[in-house]
């Protein structure tokens, strides 16, 4: 029982016992009163028989006639008299009963009639005594309706204060819940502000509150940009502030391992011609210059493109990485860079008028990155010493799917139809290596009967808009698996933002997630860190949380790490787990710089009640460090290659 039902129950008490208590005592003093009344009419009654019999009472039928003549009033109950002897010489009694009163009334509050005395004299001499005892149904009537006016009277003052009071707790209760309210949101990662509360008792309260919500604020934002730093130290380049060698070569194994990247791409490695001698003939301070303007244009050629990815490999080095990108769009992309770096030369920045040598080369997925960046490293060298200014390096060749636009869009339209669709699973599994939930990917059968990796078909079902379409029947899959008696563990599956991000896509999963209400809780779904970035996401987030939190399921965001400062955003809405992207978990057991950065991130996350897994995973001696560090849980090679021995 709440407080306020504790107090308001109180005090109904105290006015019930107050108002019954004040019932009883006037019920028992009108009784009281109205006995004493008997009892004096009763006492002038006979006083006035014993003075008419003494003066006329010698005739036996004279006392007869005055005695019943008081007795036929209707008002007595008894009359006797009695000579010296005690003899009954005259005697009247009525047995009326009680109208117009409830028995139980009568039972519950006799009313003693009392009767009274008077001696009869002769003379000197005493002649007898008379006893007259008044009827009590005349009083048992009064006391009756004066008790129900009483009652009445007293029911609509206790409906008054009732009123009074709940009207009371409603004002009082309103500023408390309020405070319970704050405290809630709390509880459940929202941080909330109270305005000024009325009750002064309350308003201490209020402030403290808010001011311990702001330190909260506060604490996680200084967390925040703490982590921020350790990652940037470990990860980019001081000068440039663009991902270092280790960052990028990490982000290469990604990209060409992971399930939900491009097919295909390039990397194009970039080199500031004769950068020592610069630094000889125009200074230091210019050839810094020269870097910072290099990785500037860089930064800007990338923008907001989440294909692109740039980074620093060393002094006078950089490189792109280009997804879902063929050779002559990378032969384009270099064109356009070598254009942009001669304004380099034209700035003054340089003194050579080529200013930059470009190695380009194209991967498919699969390949390893060492290779890859040796194709680059080895066309960068052909291009710096022989020319052209720029030199592509083909990769692998292999068959490919279909390139056209309109044969995707053929074979999308097909599979949706057919249901084409599958599912592969790999397993995340928590620190001591029991299965945490399998990470499912999405397959699709192509109509030659082949199996598409999303990696494949996702770029051009995102180019034709159909991600949504695609994302629901890979939840439909993943609650059926999740539903299966053979299903081993929990199933996760990704969403993609442009999804989640659609109002209609979020009243279909509804749909779906309330018919499969029991498996809900067994489904995780995760979507990439890159949809924090739209315009919206994290509003289009806070409506998919609370729709999986609504039916019990679990929602989690992967390749984390980029974009850190969202994590108070995060938390506030009831985020479950993060994947920290595996470009942080590549060699960190050889990094100090990253353990540093994955321990921050893990005390941080722990705090909010937030789960911490590591993604791509690829040795044992990974493994051992991450459980160091105090990781939740993990998912890769190492561990699909621990769950199969």
């Amino acid at each position: 029982m709440s407080l306020l039902s504790r107090v308001w129950l109180t005090v109904a008490l105290a006015i019930i016992l107050a108002l019954g208590g004040s019932f009883v005592l006037n019920v028992l003093t009108a009784r009281d009163y109205l006995a004493q009344q008997l009892f004096a009419q009763a006492s002038d009654s006979a006083s006035s028989l014993a003075l008419s019999l003494s003066q006329q009472g010698k005739d036996p039928a004279m006392q007869e006639l005055l005695v019943s003549a008081i007795f036929d009033s209707g008002h007595f109950e008894s009359i006797r008299y009695r000579d010296v002897t005690g003899t009954v010489v005259v005697e009247r009694q009525s047995a009326v009963a009680v109208e117009r009163v409830p028995v139980w009334f009568v039972q519950w509050v006799p009313l003693e009639s009392v009767p009274g005395e008077a001696q009869v004299s002769d003379g000197w001499k005493q002649a007898g005594t008379v006893q007259v005892k008044a009827s009590a149904r005349f009083a048992y009537l009064s006391l009756w309706n004066g008790v129900l006016r009483l009652a009445v009277m007293l029911l609509l003052i206790g409906v008054l204060l009732g009123s009074l009071l709940t009207l009371l707790m409603r004002w009082a209760s309103s500023p408390l819940r309020a405070v319970v309210g704050q405290a809630e949101a709390i509880g459940q990662r929202r941080f909330v502000k109270l305005p000024e509360l009325a009750v002064p008792e309350l308003r201490l309260v209020g402030r403290a509150m808010n001011t311990m919500v702001e330190r909260v604020q506060a604490m996680f934002f200084e967390q925040t940009a703490r982590i921020n730093a350790l990652r940037d130290e470990a990860n980019h380049d001081a000068m440039t502030l663009l991902p270092n060698r280790n960052l990028f070569v990490a982000h290469l194994k990604g990209v060409l391992q992971d399930e939900y990247h491009a097919d295909e791409g390039g990397v194009l490695v970039l080199r500031l011609l004769d950068l020592a001698g610069v630094n000889r003939r125009l200074g230091r301070e210019r050839a810094d210059g020269l870097i910072i303007a290099a990785a500037g244009m860089l930064r800007d050629m990338s923008g907001d493109n989440t294909e692109l990815f740039t980074g620093r490999l060393n002094g006078a080095d950089f490189a792109v990485i280009v997804e879902d990108a063929d050779q002559e769009r990378l032969h384009a992309l270099g064109a356009f860079m070598l254009n942009a770096m001669s304004a380099l030369y034209r700035q003054g920045m340089t003194d050579r008028e080529q200013a930059v040598a470009i190695g380009v080369t194209h991967y498919h997925k699969g390949e390893s990155g060492g290779a890859v960046l040796l194709r680059a490293d080895g066309a960068l060298m052909q291009a710096e010493t022989m020319g052209p200014a720029m030199v592509l390096a083909l990769g692998q060749g292999r068959h490919h799917t279909p390139q056209l636009a309109e044969e995707w869009r053929i074979e999308i339209n097909e599979a949706l139809a057919r249901r084409a669709f599958e599912l592969a699973g790999y397993p995340t599994v928590r620190a001591d290596g029991s299965l945490l939930h399998n990470e499912v990917m999405l397959r699709m059968r192509n109509r030659r009967g082949e199996t598409l990796s999303a990696g494949q078909f996702m770029p051009s079902v995102m180019r034709q808009q159909r991600t949504a379409e695609v994302d629901l029947v890979a939840i439909e899959l993943a609650l059926a698996q999740a539903a299966c008696e053979q299903g081993e563990g929990d199933v996760a599956v990704n969403l993609s933002p442009l999804s989640f991000s659609d109002a209609d896509f979020l009243r279909e999963l509804a749909v779906v997630l309330k018919a499969n209400a029991p498996h809900v809780k067994r489904l995780w779904v995760e979507v990439s860190e890159q949809g924090l970035d739209a315009d919206g996401g994290l509003a289009a987030l806070t409506e998919l949380a609370r729709l999986l939190g609504s039916h019990g399921g679990h929602l989690g965001i992967e390749h984390f790490g980029r974009h850190f400062s969202a994590l108070p955003q995060l938390y506030s809405i009831q985020l479950d787990y993060i994947k920290l992207d595996g470009a942080f978990i590549a060699g960190i057991d050889q990094h100090p710089g990253n353990q540093r950065f994955v321990k921050a991130v893990i005390d941080v996350a722990r705090s909010m009640s937030i789960a911490v897994i590591a993604e791509r995973v690829s040795s044992r001696a990974e493994w051992d460090m991450l459980v160091l560090l105090g990781i939740d849980g993990m998912t890769g090679p190492a561990v699909s290659v621990a769950r199969q021995s």
